[in-house]
């Protein structure tokens, strides 16, 4: 059987979700209810624990960015090896895929000045 670990870390303007293991069709009945949990606010999916994935976790991934994309949530993909980086981009993902954390941050920022001050305010 196999198992993926979604590891939660709260920030003080997002949350990072730091995936590690194997995200397949059995693994992704687990961890995609505690992802969609975290499409509230601007989120940061780190991939780089992951050994491996196959169509479900890409689907799985690509439902998140979804459903951020409908509650207006920054995402932003950090740590995806090149083949899991393409499939992503054929699937059609919208969220970037960053290569660092450092980078991912600044995707999340909102696209206005006027959204800026309102998410430090907020």
């Amino acid at each position: 059987m196999s198992v993926a670990d979604l590891v939660v870390i709260e920030g003080d303007r997002h949350t990072t979700a730091l995936l590690s293991g194997e995200l397949d069709r059995a693994s992704c009945s687990d961890v995609r209810p505690r992802l969609r949990a975290l499409a509230h606010r601007p989120l940061v999916l780190d991939l780089s624990g992951l050994t491996f994935i196959d169509v479900d976790g890409l689907r799985m991934v690509h439902q998140c960015a979804r459903v951020c994309e409908a509650e207006g949530t920054a995402l932003a993909l950090v740590g995806a090896n090149p083949f899991t980086a393409r499939l992503l981009r054929l699937f059609g993902l919208s969220a970037p895929l960053c290569a660092s954390e450092e980078e991912a941050l600044w995707c999340l920022l909102p696209p206005t000045d006027d959204d800026i001050q309102d998410w430090l305010n907020g």
